[in-house]
């Protein structure tokens, strides 16, 4: 992926995916735009994570990324590297695969993957070099790297692979490697794109020490989608998943189910692992778990009403496969048991219609907006419980980013059979992430809401997530909310690290 703007090429549909969400209204400035202490969503000191190559070996995850400096360089995007056992602790490792010149074709890295073939390591990447546009070479083309210790890496320089023909010279990356056991060989899928039109393309070889990768066909194609960019294939149980993301509708991170890697792949009512503040999203299993990786935008300006941006901080989510086939995401096991110390709340400010029983609350909201709020967000937390109503409210969930007379907030919860982020700002509301979610009467929904910095995911019910970035988030009110009807909300908690 390759988000910088470079005006005088004018590769505007190439940067599309990260840079076009454009808002009006402001909430408040980041006291600290990029804070460089984390416990749940990694960002280095200096610059920003961008797309995340993940892959588990000897109890650690090698979560290999696109170092996104922002700095003007004319080359960008380096691979670098983050480890870690427990999803909540992170050693930061540097540099893995660097950049090549001006006359090579990994003047700029991009997105690929990393597999293991006997002793050896191989990283497939994208190279990028848009100073080839025009020049009839292809600005993106497939190269690789090798290593014995996922530490050192030699790229092999004499071995391009680029689009075959009828597909773009010029849209042709993120290479992801899977071993196709039924058929011996390991099959090479590529994004690309043919007449507007994004495919995963995919090719095959016996043997990735002498690589002589074999064309076969499209894998996957859709109309609706100009690239589907950062492809990911695995199986669990019985069924094969892809992964990929968009970058012209939804700009967030799909799936796709079939019983065979090589298809039919089928779309599942809803497709989608959250939402467009959750991009490039790639898996790897641990041999127990396996985990979505992805990153979570900045916002232009370091502001709530500033375009989302191309890289921000990594952030994980636990898969779990459904008995229909369907995916569900939730929280880490590892990051829930990091947050042990609860922390009193009680309503600083609530409407008359709000009843508190214990840690249980009721708003009750005939025609206009019921909350409680209940103080300063600080530091990285975690807000727990329950809701449930007998009849649908127009909308409810959790305030965040407050103040006193929530009139500038952000509401975190439903909507419109939509789980979604609503901006508050004047008595104007900006939505800037949503994702289809269907709500059931009589029945419970546990959530967990993951703050950390200006980061906040909501996970409901273990099934579904929504990320999301909010600037004014620490140290402003948090609460809860509902218009036009009545919600219960049972056994609510608030829990920081020890």
């Amino acid at each position: 992926m390759y988000k910088k703007i470079f005006t005088v090429l004018s590769l505007t549909s190439l940067l599309m995916a990260c840079t076009k969400d454009k808002i009006n209204s402001a909430i408040a400035v980041s006291t600290d735009p990029h804070p460089t202490t984390f416990a749940i969503y990694p960002a280095p000191v200096k610059g920003y994570v961008g797309d995340v190559i993940p892959f588990y070996e000897g109890n650690t995850f090698h979560l290999f990324y696109l170092q996104d400096w922002r700095d003007n360089a004319p080359n960008y995007h380096p691979w670098y590297k983050y480890t870690t056992t427990n999803l909540t602790n992170y050693t930061y490792a540097g540099q893995m695969i660097g950049l090549g010149t001006k006359s090579e074709q990994d003047f700029t890295l991009g997105t690929g993957s990393v597999i293991k073939a006997g002793n050896t390591y191989y990283g497939y990447y994208t190279g990028h070099n848009y100073l080839f546009l025009g020049t009839g070479q292809g600005q993106e083309a497939i190269q690789y790297a090798t290593s014995t210790d996922l530490n050192t890496w030699t790229k092999k320089t004499n071995y391009i692979l680029r689009a075959p023909a009828g597909y773009s010279i010029n849209d042709f990356r993120d290479p992801f490697i899977v071993y196709n056991d039924a058929t011996g060989e390991y099959w090479l899928i590529i994004s690309a794109q043919a007449g507007g039109k994004g495919s995963l393309l995919y090719f095959t070889t016996k043997d990735l020490a002498t690589p002589n990768w074999v064309y076969q066909k499209p894998l996957y194609t859709s109309d609706k989608y100009d690239m589907m960019e950062c492809p990911d294939i695995f199986k669990m149980g019985s069924y094969w998943y892809l992964v990929f993301s968009d970058t012209n509708l939804e700009n967030a991170t799909h799936y796709r189910i079939s019983t065979s890697l090589d298809g039919i792949w089928t779309t599942p009512a809803s497709d989608l692992l959250d939402s467009k503040y959750f991009y490039a999203a790639k898996t790897a299993y641990d041999g127990k778990n396996r985990y979505l990786f992805g990153w979570v935008p900045t916002k232009s300006g370091f502001v709530d009403a500033g375009n989302k941006e191309f890289a921000g901080n990594m952030s994980t989510h636990l898969l779990t496969q459904n008995t229909d086939g369907t995916l569900s995401v939730s929280v880490p096991d590892a990051v829930t048991n990091s947050f042990t110390k609860e922390n009193p709340i009680a309503a600083a400010t609530k409407t008359s219609d709000v009843t508190a029983t214990g840690s249980d609350y009721q708003l009750t909201s005939a025609n206009a907006l019921s909350y409680a709020l209940f103080g300063n967000i600080k530091g990285t937390s975690m807000i727990t419980g329950t809701l449930s109503f007998a009849a649908i409210p127009q909308n409810f969930g959790i305030l965040l980013g407050s103040n006193t007379d929530v009139s500038q907030a952000y509401k975190l919860g439903f909507i419109n059979g939509n789980m979604q982020s609503d901006r508050v700002a004047s008595g104007n509301t900006v939505t800037e992430a949503s994702i289809p979610f269907s709500l059931s009467t009589g029945k419970d929904y546990p959530f967990k809401v993951v703050i950390e910095n200006s980061i906040a995911t909501l996970y409901v019910n273990g099934q579904t997530a929504l990320s999301t970035r909010i600037y004014s988030l620490q140290n402003r009110q948090w609460g809860i909310f509902s218009t036009n009807g009545s919600v219960t909300v049972k056994n609510l908690k608030l829990f920081s690290l020890k």
